[in-house]
């Protein structure tokens, strides 16, 4: 992959959302598959002319001015066979957008995703695809769905947004917190898709990482910040604060035992903490329990001095709350190191049952890292 294709690629991964949403805000009554189709059509554009005439000097401007003009010609085109009601959205202006609009354009996306009069699993989908950019295959294995079941919701919920012009009526901060737990829960999907990336997708899995923190600190910032919005923050914090030391220099994967923990960044663990005290409240979210059982980690010294009682007793909480086949896997985990390594067992099998579950990769790697810690063969998978 050439300088080109590098710098296309990474652009495509922080402004497709942006540019759909701002493309939409300035035509109103652009179907949003239609403006997908402008802002693939953009950067095709610039795959072909970047390497003859050098990256812009703004290449976000770029993209943005080819979008609009692309739109412009669509909507021209189109009031000539009869579509004047689309032709007269259209705007010719071309202010130059700053990062800010992009960031802004990101958060009102988000929003638009989250319309109440959507349903909670079709906002989540409609996010991870346009403020995340994550591919179908990725957000169908987040809901153990069939890639074409994600296809055909997205298909659905893009023809009910243009019935019912569900994203041109969404305003930055103009509504009530009815929104606010969907957006939190893609925030977290879209931090942990980046988190789990490595090799040589590990610099966008950080831009992701960084594209949450920052979706989140703007709700933070907002009124609309609640406790679940500090505790959601703080949990990302804990996180981020160990990026550096999950990969060694080659960029192979560093475990949590064998991290060296002079790389943890300890003034973004002190802000998490503080955040996690700020964020107590009557009940809990599961970041307020996924941040506590981070927070213990990041205070062991070492790897032997980790509080693994404390830790299980966290996820039988979260468990009990909010259960997932993820949280059942690390609480299997932290059963192990604390001398229950039986019950892990059979957590482990029993998810290794099930037809879906079994399929994940993390649940194969963590049933041999079982065998592993254990040595021995008295236990066999049915």
């Amino acid at each position: 992959m050439n300088e080109f294709e590098k710098r296309i690629e990474i652009l495509y991964k922080e402004r497709f959302g942006q540019l759909i949403s701002l493309i939409l805000q300035r035509f109103r009554n652009l179907p949003i598959d239609w403006a997908e189709d402008i802002v693939q059509e953009t950067f095709t554009a610039a795959a072909l002319h970047w390497p003859k005439t050098g990256i812009p000097e703004n290449p976000s401007g770029w993209l943005y001015q080819t979008c609009e003009n692309k739109s412009i010609n669509l909507l021209k085109k189109i009031s000539k066979t009869g579509g004047l009601s689309m032709a007269k959205s259209m705007s010719v202006a071309a202010d130059e957008i700053s990062e800010d609009g992009f960031k802004d354009a990101q958060l009102r996306m988000l929003m638009a995703c989250c319309h109440p009069n959507l349903t909670p699993k079709t906002q989540i989908v409609l996010a991870l695809k346009y403020v995340a950019n994550l591919k179908v295959e990725s957000i169908a294995l987040q809901f153990g769905a069939a890639p074409d079941a994600i296809e055909k919701m997205l298909y659905r919920a893009r023809q009910k947004i243009k019935s019912e012009s569900l994203i041109s009526s969404t305003r930055l901060y103009g509504h009530s917190v009815e929104r606010l737990s969907v957006m939190h829960k893609v925030i977290y999907l879209i931090f942990n898709e980046g988190y789990k990336q490595s090799g040589d997708k590990l610099s966008q899995g950080k831009i992701m990482c960084e594209d949450a923190l920052m979706l989140n600190k703007f709700l933070f910032d907002s009124p609309l910040c609640n406790p679940e919005t500090k505790a959601l923050q703080a949990l990302m914090l804990f996180n981020v604060a160990r990026f550096d030391a999950r990969f060694d220099a080659q960029g192979n994967a560093v475990e949590l035992e064998y991290q060296d923990r002079a790389l943890w960044d300890q003034s973004l663990i002190q802000l998490a903490c503080f955040l996690l005290t700020e964020s107590e409240d009557s009940v809990f979210s599961p970041y307020h329990l996924e941040a506590a059982i981070a927070c213990v980690h990041c205070a062991a010294r070492k790897f032997e001095d980790t509080d693994w009682e404390a830790i299980c007793k966290y996820y039988e909480v979260l468990l009990k709350v909010y259960p997932s086949p993820f949280a059942e896997i690390n609480y299997a985990v932290a059963l192990q190191y604390n001398h229950q390594s039986e019950k892990a067992f059979r957590i482990l099998m029993d998810l290794h049952r099930n037809p879906y579950y079994s399929k994940l990769p993390i649940l194969d790697m963590t049933i041999r890292k079982y065998f592993k810690r254990v040595k021995t063969k008295n236990y066999e998978i049915d």
